[in-house]
């Protein structure tokens, strides 16, 4: 079968405020904003590898369920990662390690889930 699709184009995480969101995701995890649609309320945030995430504002009086599905973000180095996002209080679970992966799950400002992956080579 011939597919009509090349890949994802990025996902969409719900947040509460759309300002705060997008200064934590430059702040925390080096994401640049590089388009914005005041009318939607969302932003896209792009990483260095090219990778997006479009953060997408609650309507007014919505309420607000952390996502259940995740991104995994692809790190050179988890450990430093890690410690990174530990020294500036973002609560993140422990590492863990398999033959071929290193990885660590956290959570945004509003609570959606997250995991930094780097792949051993």
């Amino acid at each position: 079968m011939t597919s009509h699709f090349t890949g994802i184009d990025t996902i969409i995480l719900r947040v509460r405020d759309i300002s705060a969101a997008c200064a934590w995701y430059a702040q925390h995890l080096g994401g640049e904003q590089v388009y914005e649609d005041d009318e939607q309320r969302l932003a896209v945030i792009e990483f260095s590898g090219g990778s997006t995430l479009t953060l997408w504002q609650l309507a007014d009086g919505a309420e607000f369920v952390a996502s259940g599905t995740y991104p995994i973000l692809a790190c050179t180095d988890a450990k430093a990662a890690h410690a990174a996002l530990s020294a500036n209080d973002v609560a993140v679970d422990s590492l863990s390690e398999t033959p071929g992966v290193i990885y660590f799950r956290f959570r945004d400002l509003d609570g959606n889930p997250l995991e930094a992956c780097e792949v051993k080579e």
